[in-house]
């Protein structure tokens, strides 16, 4: 029998994207490593497109993206990322033996995958048993997106920077699975994993829209002596300082533990690093 690929636009769409010029420098993740240094580690990007958040790991460790836009394996490949074409909707099984990887990073595909209790139970089978997993999901159920379904706008994602209204309508809406904080915790769960930091913060500042991963390009390409986009220089000459300034008079740690109390309403994702259970 014929395979059909139900999702093909989500696939043109990526490949559109992937096939942009990216900077060198990426758009690294700092979260990841949080503090500690990753060097001679195996890393595991699962659908990570260009894999552009851990570029800046691939010189010190063996890192590996999957992922089916071959545009973005590309991408990844100029900048040392060992490239592995997958369609978690079709290929429900890793490639890779049993705790093969110190480090997984499963960042914002899990609301795009049939299975994703499959795909976590695969994460861990290959893991090693000290290794770790950073996972990230959206959550369209915090208080803005609220208001936009009470309005009857539907569950497509509408924000700062980011608006898949424009390119996706119902029928054809990329994220197929939608979690709430609870929900997301029991999938956990179930997947035997256990949470070990959550990352909070208001909004889409926890990921998202994290001023960090975007000045931190901007100011290497200054440092360089390269051409910086005029977003770029109004980022370095307006929101850097206004960035620092927020962060002094409402510090990340106090916003941390605000947003915790509720982060179904006060978070637009839900960030997590994981072990086993």
């Amino acid at each position: 029998m014929k395979k059909i690929n139900l999702i093909t636009h989500q696939q043109k769409k990526y490949e559109s994207v992937y096939q942009a010029d990216f900077d060198d420098y990426g758009l690294p993740d700092r979260k990841i490593e949080d503090s500690q240094i990753l060097e001679g580690k195996h890393i595991l990007n699962l659908g990570g497109g260009t894999a552009n958040d851990i570029w800046y790991l691939a010189s010190r460790n063996w890192a590996v993206g999957m992922d089916y836009s071959l545009s973005g394996l590309k991408a990844g490949g100029r900048h040392g990322i060992q490239g592995v074409i997958i369609d978690l909707n079709l290929q429900l099984k890793l490639p890779f033996e049993v705790s093969s990887f110190d480090v997984v990073i499963c960042k914002d595909i899990l609301e795009h995958v049939l299975e994703p209790l499959n795909v976590l139970k695969e994460v861990r089978r290959v893991l090693k048993d000290d290794g770790f997993v950073i996972i990230s999901v959206p959550n369209h159920f915090y208080f803005p997106l609220r208001l936009r379904i009470l309005f009857g706008k539907g569950l497509r994602w509408k924000a700062i920077g980011s608006d898949h209204t424009q390119d996706y309508d119902e029928w054809n809406y990329m994220h197929i699975r939608f979690f709430t904080f609870n929900g997301f915790k029991r999938l956990l769960s179930t997947a035997g994993f256990q949470p070990e930091k959550w990352f909070w913060d208001f909004g889409e500042l926890a990921h998202y829209s994290n001023p960090d991963m975007w000045l931190e390009p901007q100011q290497w390409k200054q440092s360089q002596g390269l051409a910086v986009s005029r977003r770029g220089k109004i980022g370095l000459q307006v929101i850097k300082p206004a960035w620092k300034g927020f962060n002094f008079i409402f510090p990340r740690s106090l916003r941390s533990k605000i947003v915790s109390l509720s982060p179904g309403l006060m978070c637009a994702g839900f960030y997590v690093r994981v072990r086993k259970a």
